[in-house]
């Protein structure tokens, strides 16, 4: 089962993960982690032991909620050459409940596409639909 890590600034990615399983229940394979107040060294590898060694676990996905920001720097730095791996930036609501309904469904390549396109799918302007 391809596994998810919720990596924000803040506590953006702990609420995310809570009002989801509040939505559909306990859910395993998902977990979230901040960034405050820890080093981009200390991330990078709480990052790679949340990830554990290549070849080995299930296949990964990590959000984060920032395409520029350290989340993502770190997240790419951490998962650098893995093929098991994919790095999707902009997380929200929609994306993560996507995540724990499609994650038994498909490979890594496409649940990473799905996952872009049902974050980008709720973000709109409403009354315009």
């Amino acid at each position: 089962m391809i596994r998810a890590l919720v990596f924000t600034h803040g506590r953006i990615g702990e609420e995310i993960v809570r009002v989801a399983r509040m939505i559909l229940g306990p859910e395993e394979g998902i977990e979230a982690m901040s960034n405050s107040g820890r080093s981009a060294e200390d991330l990078t590898a709480a990052v790679r032991d949340w990830l554990g060694p290549p070849g080995e676990g299930d296949p990964a996905v990590i959000v984060v909620d920032d395409y520029g920001g350290s989340c993502a720097t770190i997240a790419r730095l951490a998962s650098a050459g893995r093929k098991d791996v994919v790095v999707v930036s902009g997380v929200n609501l929609a994306m993560v409940l996507g995540f724990l309904s499609w994650r038994e469904s498909g490979d890594l390549p496409e649940l990473a596409s799905r996952l872009v396109a049902k974050g980008r799918e709720a973000i709109i302007k409403l009354g315009e639909r």
